[in-house]
């Protein structure tokens, strides 16, 4: 058995004597043997199977040892085996004969018996390093493919060796086209950096200076591609001239991501403006110059006003179509301010950015006053008015703009900014569609708003809120048949926070959604300590806000609160308002539909105020009707609110519904309330909303004493959890 690391001998002569003695010679020296008689079975072995290496006897009857060398060297897979040819023929002619034919050596005949095994061993080494040189310089040339690099050599007569990886890197054939000198190459580097990467080699060649660049070569067909060189001067020997020796590396790719990657961290995608942050680097080198000149600057913060509404009508791809529109004319508006007409009246420069869902912010240079600042946000606001095409409908846009100005405002960005996006929120609660500066007033309100927001913050995670609870009362009797929870907030230093002044921060600020949450566990465990106490059970009703009644995860809440606290779910009241039920009918409807079957009370609160369509109201699992204070606080008048009352009443009766009537004050609204069938009333004349332990004391006696409260007590701002 031939051991694996075993070098396999092939020995093709026809001479038997002298095949077995090369034979016999060469296993001595621990080589396995193969034999073959001639040249044609010398084929068939080495087709068969490879050899490390072959004795080859050049003069052979039929195939001659040059012709079977030949052959051998045809064969791609059996190209490299060493091949030592057996020549008699000791002269210059055949030797260089055996080379031309392929082979890598020759042993003259008779053989030296003692050196022939140092002979193999020899070439077999020999063979041994150049497959592995062979296989590194294809490691090599397979690492530059796929690195897009190749490598040459400026020789100091100007002569040019490139590497097929080089000639594949500038789009040329490797066959029929060679670069044959430095300027051919030159010719392929785009004439912008032609001259820098002549320039760096010729130094390379002069003076030894090494070189890296970046420049541009052109490829046939017009396809520009960008390319990493590095090279070194080699000394030259024996007072010879150095040469160059380099690599090229297609780097493309890396550049366009590196670029890519540029535009997604300093511009937005939508849009394609910059984002918040390259504005602020834009922005500051423009207010130095103003500093330094002595001119103002107008820092614009631009919102699109109810844009949330074009997403949910058409989908935000749609909607992104219209902000680009949008960046667009706002845009357009920065290569115009020649300002009309106004000839006395020129901006030298305008930044915009995109720096939020559907907010800009401008900057304007060089302004002479207030005056310019605000015609510039006029010629905005006119822009917008223009109709946006979506889908064939013609849309119709506002924005709000607040201004704050250099250096009256601010004197850096950041609090430019701050200040712009302060004064569109006056622009917005003066109505929208209009423009603001930025003064100390609604500093100080923004200012304290925020304190308000962090403090409502800290009030909901450490539960500083109360529930209070305002009876509805059966008139006929004075019963109490049930109570709504209100959130009421005292703070320690405000004293009490009246909800019209919270309600609206938690909404804007997102903190609406954990309020709701709160509002709802601290009713269900009102409920579980009543019942503990043996009060009398009645239901009790909770507003639900917006983003809560659209929490996909709201059901999921109620039923975890019904197992906590034992209850049953008709115990409690969900009151909901026709504008939170009209964002989204079907899919509100369809989640009624599910509170209903588990047992949830459902309450359309603020009925008349909204968008009162009895083709919806047919469709909603409803309980409970609420006839809004708006109607009851003029209805004894009668005219049109009395009418209305009255018909809302009537509804509600034809639909199975209880009517329950909310801010009632006094004994003439109730009678005309009673007169018309809604005995279920709740308002002042029979409780304000009162705190926990008072209205545990109401429950223990189980009615009201009629007309017993003052309606000017403190707490006459009874807004509950959500009145939008």
């Amino acid at each position: 058995m031939t051991p694996p690391d075993q070098a396999h001998l092939l020995i093709v002569d026809d001479d038997a004597l002298l095949r077995g003695m090369a034979a016999s010679t060469l296993e001595h020296a621990g080589f396995a043997i193969s034999e073959a008689v001639s040249g044609e079975e010398a084929m068939v072995r080495v087709v068969e199977r490879p050899y490390d290496l072959i004795l080859l006897d050049v003069m052979m009857p039929g195939l001659d040892g040059y012709q079977v060398c030949e052959r051998i060297r045809a064969i791609p897979e059996r190209a490299n085996i060493p091949i030592l040819m057996l020549t008699g023929l000791n002269d210059t002619a055949s030797i260089e004969l055996a080379y031309a034919h392929g082979a890598t050596d020759f042993i003259i005949k008779p053989i030296n018996w003692t050196l022939l095994s140092h002979k193999v061993r020899y070439a077999l080494r020999a063979s041994s390093a150049a497959e592995a040189t062979r296989r590194a310089g294809e490691r090599l040339a397979r690492a530059q493919r796929l690195s897009g690099m190749g490598h040459w050599t400026v020789l100091p007569d100007g002569r040019m060796e490139v590497s097929a990886e080089l000639l594949q890197l500038f789009g040329l054939a490797a066959e029929g086209h060679e670069l044959t000198t430095a300027d051919q190459f030159l010719e392929l580097v785009l004439a912008a950096d032609r001259e820098t990467v002549r320039h760096a080699r010729a130094r390379a060649l002069k003076d030894g200076t090494p070189y890296q660049l970046t420049f541009r070569v052109q490829r046939p067909g017009g396809l520009a591609r960008t390319v990493f060189e590095q090279a070194t001067a080699l000394a030259g020997g024996l007072g010879n001239a150095a040469s160059v020796e380099g690599i090229t590396q297609d780097i493309t790719e890396r550049v366009q991501a590196q670029e890519r990657i540029q535009q997604l961290a300093h511009y937005d995608v939508t849009t394609g403006l910059p984002n918040r942050q390259f504005f602020v680097e834009l922005a500051g080198p423009s207010l130095e110059r103003s500093a330094r000149n002595g001119t103002g600057c107008a820092l614009m913060h631009i919102d699109i006003d109810r844009f949330k509404a074009v997403n949910d009508a058409f989908g935000r791809s749609r909607g992104d179509i219209v902000l680009r529109e949008i960046a667009e004319r706002l845009r357009a508006c920065t290569r115009s301010f020649d300002l009309a007409s106004a000839d006395h009246l020129r901006a030298a420069g305008a930044m915009l950015a995109s720096v939020g869902g559907n907010a800009f912010t401008m900057l304007i240079a060089d302004l002479a006053g207030q005056e310019q600042a605000a015609l510039v946000a006029d010629r905005l606001l006119m822009a917008m008015q223009q109709p946006f095409i979506v889908e064939s409908q013609s849309l119709v846009l506002t924005a709000s703009i607040g201004i704050a100005l250099y250096p009256g405002d601010a004197t850096h960005c950041a609090d430019l900014t701050r200040c712009a996006e302060q004064a569109v929120h006056a622009a917005k609660e003066a109505g929208r569609a209009q423009y603001r500066f930025f003064d100390e007033q609604t500093n100080a309100r923004a200012e304290s708003r925020l304190l308000l927001e962090l403090d409502l913050r800290r009030a909901i995670e450490q539960d500083e809120l109360q529930l209070h609870f305002q009876p509805k009362i059966d008139t006929s009797s004075g019963a109490i048949i049930g109570a709504e929870g209100l959130v009421r907030w005292r703070h320690s230093a405000r004293g009490l926070v009246q909800p019209d002044e919270f309600i609206g921060v938690a909404e804007e600020t997102g903190l609406i959604l954990p309020l709701t949450d709160w509002v709802l566990e601290r009713a269900c465990r009102s409920l579980r300590e009543w019942r503990d106490a043996g009060l009398p059970s009645i239901p009790l009703s909770v507003n639900l806000s917006a983003p809560s009644f659209a929490d996909d995860s709201l059901i999921g809440k109620l039923d975890s609160l019904m197992r906590r606290f034992d209850l049953r779910p008709h115990s409690l009241i969900l009151e909901m308002t026709e504008t939170v039920l009209m964002r989204d009918i079907e899919s509100g409807s369809a989640l009624l539909q599910k509170l209903r079957a588990r047992g949830y009370g459902l309450s359309l609160d603020d009925f008349g105020t909204g968008y009162s369509s009895l083709s919806y109201l047919t469709r909603l699992p409803l309980d409970e009707l609420k006839i809004d204070r708006a109607f009851i606080t003029d209805a004894v008048r009668g005219g049109r609110e009395g009418a209305l009352a009255t018909a809302i009443i009537a509804l509600g009766r034809e639909l199975g519904l209880q009517v329950v009537a909310e801010g009632v004050e006094t004994w003439e609204q109730s009678n005309f309330l009673l007169r018309r069938g809604c005995n279920v009333q709740q308002g002042y004349l029979f409780s304000r909303p009162v705190a926990a332990m008072t209205f545990v004391e109401l429950l223990r006696v189980g009615h009201v004493q009629l007309g017993s409260t003052d309606p000017s007590c403190e707490d006459v701002a009874e807004l509950s959890l959500l009145r939008k």
